[in-house]
């Protein structure tokens, strides 16, 4: 009785967080391989991810050291962090 309390609560509040555009259908289907048993996809996914954006965040950085920084490249990797989240 209780898990099926708790997992009704769990749908709420995931379809809130649709509802107010902070998570997108990825995010279902996402939840959905993960569900049906496909644990490693997920995980790849979230390491893939992870891995990319600690990337790009390091050349970020790199890039704010220089002598002359060059903001339209700052602005383009800023942008592709951003293409990657909504993904």
């Amino acid at each position: 009785m209780a898990l099926s309390i708790v997992k009704g609560l769990l749908e709420q509040y995931v379809q809130s967080l649709f509802n107010e555009g902070i998570i997108n259908e990825q995010f279902s289907h996402i939840q959905h391989l993960k569900m049906v048993g496909k644990t490693e996809h997920f995980v790849q996914l979230i390491n893939t991810y992870c891995l990319d954006v600690e990337s790009i965040l390091a050349q970020l950085a790199s890039s704010i050291d220089l002598p002359e920084v060059d903001f339209s490249k700052l602005a383009a990797l800023a942008a592709e962090v951003t293409e990657r989240s909504s993904r």
